[in-house]
C-alpha cells in the first residue's frame, strides 16, 4: 500500500467512526423524545462538537500515522542494510518521506475523481433532506440527513481514492 492509499484509509476509518457514533448519539437522543432533542439549536450544538472532534481525531490520528510510518520505514531499513548508521536511516526517511508526500498529476486526477462521489452524495443528501420536509417531517430529521450525506461523503471520497491509487484512474 502507498503512503497515499494508508493515508486515505487512516482518514476515511476515522471519519466513518466519528460519523457512526454521531448516528447512535443521534438515534438515542431522538428516540429519547425529550423536548431539547427538538430544537434545531441543539441538534446545531451537537452538530458543531461532532465536527470538532472529527477535526481533532483526524490530525491527531494524522499525527500518529506519521509517526508509525516514519519507524515503519526505520524498520525496513534496517532490515535491508544491518551496517545502516541512525543518521543515515533519518536522511533516507526524509528523503523517502519527501517523495512519497508529493502529489502528481494522477493524484490530482483520483482526487478530482473521488471529489465527483462526495458531491453526490451531498446532492442526494439535499435532495431527500427537502423531499422529508415535503413529506411533514420534522426539521431536525432534515438537518440530520444533511449532515449524515456530508460525511458520508466524505468519508467514500477517500476510500474511492484508495480504489483509484489500487486500479488506476482512466481518462474519460
Amino acid at each position: 500500500m502507498t503512503y497515499h492509499e494508508k493515508r486515505n484509509l487512516v482518514t476515511s476509518v476515522i471519519g466513518l467512526l466519528v460519523l457512526v457514533s454521531y448516528l447512535i448519539y443521534a438515534i438515542l437522543t431522538y428516540n429519547e423524545g425529550s423536548v431539547e432533542s427538538l430544537s434545531l439549536r441543539f441538534w446545531a450544538i451537537a452538530m458543531l462538537i461532532f465536527i470538532g472532534i472529527g477535526i481533532g481525531s483526524i490530525i491527531l490520528a494524522m499525527i500518529l500515522f506519521h509517526i508509525v510510518y516514519s519507524i515503519g520505514l526505520a524498520i525496513r531499513l534496517k532490515r535491508e542494510d544491518t551496517s545502516i548508521t541512525d543518521e543515515e536511516i533519518n536522511k533516507k526517511i526524509n528523503q523517502l518521506l519527501k517523495t512519497d508526500i508529493v502529489e502528481d498529476e494522477m493524484g490530482k486526477l483520483i482526487e478530482l475523481k473521488s471529489m465527483r462521489i462526495s458531491s453526490i452524495f451531498v446532492g442526494v443528501g439535499f435532495v431527500v433532506s427537502l423531499l422529508s420536509l415535503i413529506l411533514d417531517f420534522s426539521p431536525v430529521i432534515m438537518l440530520n440527513i444533511l449532515f449524515i450525506s456530508f460525511g458520508l461523503g466524505s468519508a467514500f471520497e477517500g476510500l474511492l481514492q484508495i480504489h483509484y491509487y489500487k486500479k488506476g484512474v482512466h481518462h474519460a
